[in-house]
């Protein structure tokens, strides 16, 4: 069930250039939220700007009954935001959406986060990893470049097999990382059916990863991002079109869908 309510920031930090990090109040959210939801923020106290602003649930602590939420500024909504202060209070809707439905035991999950897709998948992956045995989890984190890269060390500490790539090659191998992807399914490819990928990223990313596990018939979630107005499902603004010719809205419906039940389009 959806609620607005409001939470004060307990901390911000700066993880990178323009990526920042905040922790909010909320017994709500960290009780009730699954890896793949969202809350819907209002970013100032006035009238602007208008619409609020979705992120994905990052992290929850129900001890402390916080939560998090990780973003990169790339507007104003998200400047605003990023000048906020510990102490501050944010209106919120939330949690909001279908998540990723955790994989069962026995599974071999692979992680395949594109920069900010990191969001969503760090809450699942700290779902998993105490059930998952770490010689069956596979993350597969791509950026643009070293700068962009976030928790690296902390999946090393963890002892995941990590695989980092780069499209400038400043870290980890040089490229896409829906090309390490493939490599390594072709290696795995008798083992298909035992494999349970989880991705969140760039459009044109995620549509690679989609082909990549329909073409090897894989069980792919992939968390999409929408032009999400209202954020509820009533004004059908992020609507993706499906394989049956229909459509489903990003916000409720989503933003967690199975691969092979949309159709994502090129960017180009």
């Amino acid at each position: 069930m959806i609620s607005q309510f409001s939470s004060p920031i307990i901390s911000k930090q700066k993880l990178k250039e323009d990526i920042f990090k905040l922790t909010l109040r909320s017994p709500l959210i960290s009780k009730t939220a699954k890896p793949g939801n969202f809350v819907h923020i209002k970013v100032s106290s006035n009238s602007y700007p208008l619409l609020r602003r979705a992120f994905s649930v990052h992290s929850v602590d129900k001890h402390k009954k916080n939560f998090e939420v990780l973003f990169k500024v790339v507007g104003k909504g998200t400047k605003i935001l990023s000048e906020k202060s510990p102490g501050d209070m944010l209106d919120l809707l939330g949690p909001i959406g279908k998540g990723f439905s955790v994989p069962p035991k026995g599974e071999t999950v692979m992680l395949v986060a594109g920069g900010m897709g990191i969001a969503p998948l760090w809450f699942l992956f700290g779902n998993i990893i105490e059930k998952i045995p770490k010689e069956r989890l596979i993350f597969f984190l791509g950026a643009k470049t070293k700068k962009e890269l976030l928790y690296c060390e902390k999946l090393k500490d963890f002892g995941v097999n990590l695989i980092v790539t780069t499209d400038d090659g400043s870290f980890g191998t040089k490229g896409l990382v829906t090309e390490v992807f493939l490599k390594e399914i072709r290696k795995r490819k008798n083992e298909s059916r035992k494999l349970k990928v989880y991705s969140c990223g760039p459009q044109e990313m995620l549509k690679k990863v989609s082909e990549i596990s329909k073409q090897y018939d894989l069980s792919c979630q992939i968390s999409l991002e929408g032009s999400m107005a209202c954020g509820v499902g009533a004004c059908w603004g992020c609507a993706v079109k499906l394989n049956n010719g229909g459509y489903k809205r990003v916000c409720i419906d989503g933003p967690v869908f199975e691969a092979r039940e949309v159709v994502l389009e090129s960017n180009s």
